[in-house]
């Protein structure tokens, strides 16, 4: 059963004031192991999977409204943001979008701490999740996506090992004297790592019950020194894939979570039971929280994919492109790369470059695309619609009531255009 060790942390008089250089108690908690959790979910609970897995399954589906490989790739860069967004860093995911496109055209661009690390989640999501889905999960592999969510960070020393030392959430930097929770001891890390690997190849329970529970128990863990909660997040979406939910979208439950972020914290410290504390019962009530908050996100992205759909058409029947035609592909998939350049245009439509460039070039004089005048050397350009859709889409996800208008957001959101 868990429970919270009573320890105590001796002065060293290493402090920048009195409360960092003061010894006292402080209490890491020795959590209860996977393979002893309970292997059953009560009756509402039950109902919450089934309804989330319901809710992947339709997102998966809807390749009739807009293709789901373009809003797979949207939808992936939403995750990839708004789960650094609970991690407290920004970036606006139009100057991911832009970043990304500089990459592929080789031009060199600076980045800051911050915008290597939302970098470094998108591109751990994208490889971890092909990894991860391949094969079984393991120790080792966990290390491999957190190296690639540091890399290129102040922390990169630091990617991919296990720690060796105790950390804490809250209080001060010095010492875990009134931190708000003090994971397990180092020397507890390996075999509960261990364990939860174990867990996940042996879950009698459906996959969504089983990525909440690995989710829950990795955070509770907290294996890393930094980067525990992108990484467990980046976990919930391999161990998805890995079971074919979904088999294309990454559903942007992080857009969810980030929304209301005390909650999410509030739920993942009840699940740290103690002595007779019902372990069933804790373990019913984060199951359902996280089936609700990856449904929720589901109908979301469902309704955004639904908004581009009425864009692309308005773009059609403005334009009325000639079928096949560079122009007619290039608005195929302007929804999953809203940002472009001639380059990628004549990559992603298969055309000629000059082809490729006079469809752009149609596209800017339409309205359609407008070039970016922070890059016109890079000859960048931006479908401004389906950014504004996107930030929009942003914005619903903000509140509980998904009205920015009437209630105002519980976390940055991208400005109304």
């Amino acid at each position: 059963m868990g429970t919270y060790l009573d320890r105590y942390w001796q002065p060293d008089g290493s402090g920048m004031n009195k409360r960092e250089r003061m010894g006292g108690a402080y209490h890491p908690y020795s959590p209860d192991r996977l393979a002893n959790a309970p292997q059953s979910l009560e009756a509402s609970c039950a109902r919450a999977v089934a309804d989330a897995q319901q809710a992947l399954s339709d997102l998966d589906r809807h390749g009739t409204l807009t293709d789901t490989e373009p809003l797979a790739r949207l939808l992936l860069r939403a995750e990839a943001v708004s789960s650094s967004r609970i991690e407290g860093l920004e970036m606006p995911a139009s100057k991911l979008l832009e970043y990304e496109e500089l990459d592929r055209l080789g031009v060199d661009h600076r980045l800051d701490s911050t915008e290597a690390q939302v970098l470094g989640n998108l591109h751990a999501l994208v490889e971890s999740i092909e990894e991860v889905a391949s094969g079984p999960l393991t120790v080792q592999g966990i290390c491999d996506v957190h190296r690639i969510l540091l890399a290129g960070t102040h922390l990169e020393r630091e990617a991919g090992k296990i720690r060796t030392e105790q950390n804490w959430i809250g209080g001060n930097r010095v010492n875990p004297v009134g931190a708000s929770y003090v994971p397990p001891e180092p020397q507890e890390v390996p075999e509960l790592l261990d364990d939860l690997v174990a867990f996940a190849a042996t879950s009698a329970f459906p996959p969504i019950a089983t990525a909440a529970i690995v989710h829950a128990q990795f955070e509770t863990i907290h294996p890393f020194a930094d980067g525990n909660g992108r990484t467990g997040r980046t976990l919930v979406h391999a161990i998805l894939r890995k079971a074919g939910l979904p088999r294309v979208t990454v559903p942007p439950v992080s857009l969810v979570l980030a929304t209301d972020r005390e909650r999410y914290i509030a739920n993942l410290s009840s699940w740290r039971t103690v002595g007779n504390e019902s372990r069933h019962e804790a373990l019913n009530n984060w199951v359902e929280y996280f089936a609700g908050a990856l449904a929720l996100s589901c109908r979301k992205a469902a309704e955004f994919e639904s908004r581009i759909d009425a864009i692309r058409a308005d773009w059609l029947e403005r334009i009325k492109p000639r079928r096949g035609s560079a122009v007619s592909q290039l608005i195929e998939v302007l929804p999953g790369t809203p940002v472009i350049s001639i380059a990628t245009a004549q990559n992603l439509t298969g055309k000629s470059y000059p082809a490729a460039r006079l469809a752009v070039l149609a596209l800017e004089e339409t309205g359609v695309l407008r070039q970016n005048a922070k890059n016109r050397k890079s000859g960048i350009y931006v479908a401004d619609d389906i950014m504004h859709a996107f930030n929009l889409y942003e914005r619903s996800l903000a509140t509980v009531s998904g009205d920015t208008a009437s209630e105002k957001p519980r976390r940055h959101v991208p400005q109304r255009r």
